[in-house]
């Protein structure tokens, strides 16, 4: 055996760290369009390029969409779609901080739905690091937050938590998925579905479109693709719980893009957050254990 042969599940979560990282790009780009464009807007034009993209993308490989089971296909676009519209709600409502962090709770419910419907086995390390992560997660954002202030219950936060639970049920349908289908078709349902679940909102409250939103509005839809490929690819090697700790990164990486970029104040504990946060993802992947674990004894040479 190749000893450089990882586990399926050291091979997914890389892929699932590198998605986190792309979201946070989009959510900070997605914070740039508030109030200049409508969450219908923003949701739509994401969900508009995503479908560009594969336009181009099946042709160029010669491959046709392979559906496997028809109802969960759509399933999980209806679940991803409406959870991206709740969450730019969130994001235009609130600051990027606690709307990210409110979204990132979807872990939580991908886990107890994963349980109900797949069956999947939720081990105490796992559970041990999404608290963790989950925590770290909400120490970083709680920093970012104007004189700790806690967050209202307003509309913004209720889309924020809403878009949890979607985004947890749509994680779970894509886990069921991914032995009928691959990833770029999974990734057309979360297109056409979300599309015409966002369409009537953007009709509804249209804002008038300018060159100033041009470069926001395609770092939001490119980033998407980028990072809902790899994702859905990655949860072909990973369960929901361990994919949802390895995505809790998400978090800390927007905000330490907020303080690069945004200029957003660094704070002793913002940094403690990021920490506990890192420390949880290599908790509940497994990577901690498998380095404290004793080396095997060395076989004597034949």
């Amino acid at each position: 055996m190749n000893r450089w042969n990882l586990p399926e599940r050291y091979r997914g979560i890389p892929l699932l760290v590198f998605s986190s990282f792309l979201f946070a790009v989009m959510a900070l780009c997605t914070r740039l369009l508030a109030g200049r464009l409508s969450p219908g807007q923003v949701a739509s034009g994401r969900f508009l390029i995503g479908l560009v993209f594969l336009a181009i993308y099946f042709p160029a490989l010669g491959r046709r969409p392979r559906y496997g089971r028809l109802s969960l296909w759509a399933l999980r676009g209806i679940f991803g779609g409406s959870a991206v519209y709740l969450y730019f709600i969130a994001i235009d409502r609130m600051t990027v901080g606690p709307a990210v962090l409110l979204n990132a709770c979807w872990p939580i419910y991908a886990a107890i739905i994963g349980w109900l419907f797949l069956r999947e086995r939720v081990t105490g390390p796992l559970l041990a690091g999404l608290a963790l992560t989950t925590l770290g997660a909400g120490l970083v954002m709680w920093s970012t937050m104007d004189g700790g202030a806690s967050l209202s219950m307003g509309l913004g936060a209720w889309a924020g938590m809403g878009s949890a639970v979607l985004g947890g049920a749509a994680v779970v349908v894509v886990r069921a998925l991914r032995h009928d289908t691959d990833s770029a078709t999974v990734f057309f349902s979360f297109c056409l579905f979300g599309l015409l679940f966002s369409l009537p909102f953007a009709i509804q409250d249209w804002r008038p479109l300018g060159w100033d939103v041009v470069l926001p509005l395609l770092g939001v839809g490119l980033t998407s693709v980028a990072a809902q490929m790899t994702f859905t690819y990655a949860f072909g090697y990973v369960t929901a719980v361990a994919g949802g700790v390895a995505t809790q990164l998400t978090p800390a990486f927007s905000w330490v893009m907020g303080a690069l970029l945004l200029g957003e104040p660094v704070s002793p504990l913002a940094i403690t957050g990021a920490l506990i946060c890192v420390g949880g993802v290599l908790w509940g992947t497994g990577v901690v254990g498998r380095m404290l674990a004793p080396a095997s004894p060395s076989r004597p040479a034949a």
